[in-house]
């Protein structure tokens, strides 16, 4: 019995000094918790993107099953993003997404891998994604990925598809308020007087230079005319002269401007067009409201990301 007695009372002793030292080891993790999510925050809204994503990383090692766990994880793509460190930004998103398939922030990663995709020219893979967003739940963001996946089927002529979108009875409410321009935007895309390659390649086949003029593109047309006729000329003459060497020379030459020429023209014809479609595109940004975009910070708080195309 007196064994047992002080066992129990070596237990008394000891017991509250435990309790004391676990509750200040749960303190400090909250602190440290705290602090370490607090500085990466003030960090990303200073504009001080690769400090936060250092404490971000820093979080993610020291509390991997933190409570704001996934919301710094998603913030380290978000400051690539903002940092216009378009790969960087599309590996950390991908990285959040493959950790954190669940999480409410899904949709909002998923759009802005969207954006980093289509700024290294990736549109069909945004295209999916886009696609993706709208047919899950999250409304939050349906609207702005309704916007730009119309945008990009108007922009690569997807008339039909991109229509279909906008009569979708679903959808049609997270972008009624655009709908008016966005119609406006499909009839003047659809008017749209496109150059001919094969007509401008034609045109400088018959004369030199008249392909680039059909282009628009006068002083290159002048350039290539005058060229061409002082080669013709002077093969010509050095022929009349019995100088075949130098009228073969000339020829070569001659014909290496000629079918340059109608090279350009045809390259030219497509050059135009490809600038008709971005001026459109980058107009149809600018009217649909898409030129910047949220990314939301704790507190409520957030602070603008502007992409231009």
């Amino acid at each position: 019995m007196k064994i047992l007695r002080f066992i129990a009372l070596i237990l008394f002793l000891l017991l509250p000094g435990q309790l004391c030292a676990d509750d200040f080891a749960s303190q400090y993790y909250d602190l440290r918790e705290k602090e370490v999510r607090q500085f990466s925050a003030e960090l990303f809204a200073a504009g001080e993107y690769y400090r936060s994503i250092t404490e971000a990383r820093r979080y993610l090692f020291l509390f991997p099953k933190g409570p704001r766990t996934e919301e710094i994880a998603r913030r380290i793509g978000d400051a690539y993003l903002m940092s216009h460190e378009w790969g960087e930004a599309i590996t950390a998103y991908d990285e959040f997404l493959a950790r954190f398939p669940e999480s409410p922030l899904v949709g909002t990663a998923t759009f802005h891998k969207a954006i980093a995709l289509l700024k290294l020219g990736h549109t069909a893979e945004a295209e999916r994604l886009f696609q993706l967003i709208l047919s899950g739940p999250d409304r939050s963001i349906k609207g702005l990925a309704a916007r730009w996946e119309i945008l990009l089927l108007i922009r690569q002529n997807r008339f039909d598809e991109a229509e279909k979108l906008l009569r979708d009875r679903m959808l049609r409410p997270e972008i009624e308020t655009e709908a008016g321009r966005i119609e406006e935007l499909l009839r003047e895309k659809r008017g749209v007087r496109y150059k001919s390659p094969e007509t401008a390649g034609i045109l400088s086949a018959i004369l030199p230079g008249s392909g680039q003029f059909y282009n628009g593109r006068n002083q290159d047309g002048t350039y290539s005319l005058f060229l061409n006729a002082l080669f013709i000329l002077a093969a010509y003459k050095a022929y009349d002269s019995d100088n075949y060497a130098l009228g073969g020379i000339l020829t070569l030459f001659e014909l290496g401007w000629y079918t340059g020429g109608i090279y350009g023209a045809v390259g030219g014809a497509h050059k135009y067009n490809r600038g008709i479609d971005e001026d459109h595109f980058r107009s149809g940004i600018q009217r649909l409201n898409l030129r910047e975009t949220e990314i939301g910070r704790p507190g409520g708080v957030s602070v603008m990301f502007t992409y231009p195309f």
